[in-house]
């Protein structure tokens, strides 16, 4: 069995429709760091504050957990709360810890 740990991040871009957010998921297993998830997306919800950044991160790595990291075989295990956005920092979502059953 392997355990993991996955976070995301968003930062706001603009793109040619609009504002757009820069959505990067990743999953650290011991001493590596895979990228999981990279795109722009629009947003969902009006972008009125920070919280709402990190609600936005929050959300679409639920999404990538439960889609793109299902299909591999992970499963979560628990998660934390989303982080109160301070000012300078990256908007993040939850940490995550995953599991993947099955592996020696």
């Amino acid at each position: 069995m392997r355990f993991g740990r996955v976070e995301g991040i968003v930062v706001p871009v603009e793109t040619p429709d609009g504002p757009g957010l820069r959505l990067t998921v990743s999953l650290e297993t011991g001493s590596r760091l895979t990228v999981i998830r990279d795109e722009t997306l629009r947003p969902v919800r009006p972008l009125e504050d920070r919280a709402v950044l990190s609600w936005h991160a929050d959300q679409w790595t639920q999404e990538t957990i439960g889609v793109e990291l299902a299909l591999k075989g992970w499963e979560v295990v628990s998660g934390g709360g989303v982080p109160d956005p301070e000012p300078g920092a990256l908007a993040r979502s939850a940490s995550y810890v995953v599991r993947q059953p099955g592996l020696g």
